[in-house]
């Protein structure tokens, strides 16, 4: 598993899961962004064809904002959550 950077621009996933929470749907974009190259490894070693790693990232992704709109999932490990989902 690919490990987060040290300096990371902008607020902290901490800080971005909160913000989902409250309401903020655009700040999952950024939790997107700096963790959608980890799931798409994950899922390229898990799936039989690119279209099979596709579907699985989508529906992580997707399964986890649902998630953390209802108020629950994690609170700081996001990517571990992700790559679990």
């Amino acid at each position: 598993m690919a490990a987060v950077p040290a300096e990371i621009n902008g607020p902290s996933d901490a800080e971005l899961i909160d913000a989902v929470r409250g309401g903020q749907t655009d700040s999952f974009g950024s939790l997107y962004e700096r963790h959608v190259s980890a799931a798409y490894n994950l899922a390229r070693q898990l799936a039989r064809s690119s279209a099979e790693a596709d579907d699985l990232v989508s529906e992580a992704f997707a399964r986890v904002l649902d998630t953390l709109r209802a108020g629950r999932g994690p609170d700081s490990a996001f990517r571990a959550y992700l790559l679990t989902a």
